[in-house]
């Protein structure tokens, strides 16, 4: 029988040297990682090497960790993603091709229902390209990934309601830019 573990539990294994309990952390928290860079890139591949690389880095920093009740593995993870992402773009200086986010697959498997969810990805996708870094990751944070305002403060070093704020100026930005993109379809549409 294999129950759950708790994350300061796994950690503690894992510093000693339990690598199946480093696996365990790894399938709980990859597709969170994944996600952190794939909504960055739309680019898989990328996005897979970059998750491989935060994994390494956090085997590699996990002696440092402090393993205790408090402990938030997902946020440690996704700082490790961040300072990863930070690095790589500061190398890189290129921007996703917002192409890449139509081409991902569908899940539906009705083709109307498919064409018109990816159409919505895409407008989605190029709705959060328009933003700051700041903001896209405070929603990116929020929405895609579920943490808190408190992790997403502590993830980023800012305070709590300054996370709300933006959040709030993200939110209203997007919501804006949607309007706005919406307006001549809605034009073109009319007999």
């Amino acid at each position: 029988m294999n129950s759950w573990i708790p994350d300061d539990e796994l950690v503690r294994r894992a510093q000693q040297g339990d690598a199946a309990a480093f696996g365990m952390i790894y399938e709980r928290y990859v597709d969170d990682v994944y996600r952190f860079f794939y909504y960055r890139l739309f680019q898989r591949d990328e996005a897979e090497d970059l998750t491989e690389a935060t994994f390494l880095k956090a085997w590699h920093g996990l002696k440092g960790l402090r393993a205790d009740e408090r402990l938030n593995l997902k946020a440690w993870l996704l700082r490790i993603a961040r300072h990863l992402w930070i690095d790589r773009h500061r190398t890189r200086r290129e921007q996703a091709p917002l192409e890449a986010a139509a081409s991902r697959p569908a899940s539906e498997p009705d083709p109307e229902a498919a064409l018109l969810h990816t159409e919505e990805r895409e407008q989605l996708s190029q709705a959060l390209a328009q933003l700051p870094d700041r903001l896209r990751d405070v929603v990116v944070y929020r929405f895609i990934h579920g943490l808190s305002h408190r992790e997403v403060a502590e993830l980023l070093g800012l305070q709590e309601g300054h996370v709300r704020v933006l959040q709030h100026r993200a939110l209203q930005r997007l919501r804006e830019w949607l309007e706005d993109q919406e307006r001549p379809r809605e034009r073109r549409e009319q007999p």
